[in-house]
């Protein structure tokens, strides 16, 4: 009888992780260790299997046939693994954490946190609030909201900054509305991005005409998707059925804008803390 052989789920992390983020720096990132660390954990891996798990390149680290096998089996055997040992290990924690967020960030940034807090903290109700920035630093100024992502080109002392973005001029996919003059602008009025894509119109002494009264994001999506309209995005948030504009220099540059992250002290808010540290360790990659 052959022995049974083991998968190492420290390994089988590592593959998921260079996966997901797309290369081995930012895999080890992502696991707080070091890149020598991960390329051992995968060298031992593929020997013990007689496979290897990535083709390598030039352009970066690819699965095999065998290595897209073994993802599949590993996404499985590490949620198993982290259900059962967060149903096994969980504390007592009880109760209700308020979180604030941005609606354009929403999708890409909240879900996967989410989904494993409530794996971890089961007794713990998470309540969900997306507003404009001004408005949630507003709610989290006054006690309503226990933890808040927001989206800024300078944000506070107290926040810690997650991710930094480019800001784009965005469109349907090959529209021409940015080529009319005036432009046609649209932009919630509460946006946190508005101010500086008018004056950055204005420095270019560009004319424009804003053609939406709206604070619901719905309202400008449609008028982009009529080609009626650009709008400015976050680079890295831009809905398929949006395109950041090849505008060649048409349009003038937009600054970088930060993806930050306030909540209080452990102390004051244990829960909050904890759910900040989610959406820390668990930030998509881009």
């Amino acid at each position: 009888m052959a022995a049974l052989r083991n998968l190492d789920l420290a390994s089988l992390r590592s593959v998921v992780a260079i996966v997901d983020t797309g290369t081995m720096t930012r895999a080890a990132a992502r696991l707080h260790l070091t890149q020598s660390a991960i390329s051992m954990q995968v060298k031992r891996l593929e020997a013990s299997l007689g496979n290897n798990v990535f083709d390598r390149s030039p352009q970066g680290l690819t699965p095999t046939p065998a290595g897209e096998q073994l993802v599949h089996y590993a996404r499985k055997m590490i949620a198993l693994n982290d259900e059962a040992w967060g149903r096994l290990t969980a504390p007592d924690f009880e109760g209700t954490v308020a979180l604030g967020c941005p609606s354009d960030i929403v999708d890409n940034w909240v879900p996967e946190a989410l989904s494993l807090f409530a794996r971890d903290y089961p007794r713990v109700q998470v309540r969900l609030s997306t507003e404009s920035t001004v408005q949630l630093l507003s709610d989290y100024k006054r006690g309503k909201l226990d933890l808040i992502l927001t989206t800024e080109l300078n944000p506070r002392a107290d926040a810690s900054v997650l991710d930094t973005q480019q800001l784009v001029w965005t469109g349907t996919h090959g529209g021409s509305a940015w080529q009319r003059r005036p432009l046609p602008f649209a932009s919630c009025g509460n946006c946190a991005f508005r101010q500086v894509s008018v004056s950055a119109l204005d420095e270019a002494d560009i004319d424009w005409v804003s053609i939406v009264n709206t604070t619901d994001d719905r309202a400008i999506d449609a008028m982009a998707k009529a080609d009626l309209c650009v709008r400015t995005e976050l680079a890295g948030q831009v809905p398929p059925e949006r395109a950041p504009i090849d505008h060649r220099g048409a349009l003038p540059d937009l600054p970088s804008c930060a993806i930050a992250l306030y909540r209080g002290s452990e102390a004051d808010n244990p829960l909050a803390a904890k759910l900040a540290n989610y959406l820390i360790e668990h930030k998509p990659a881009h």
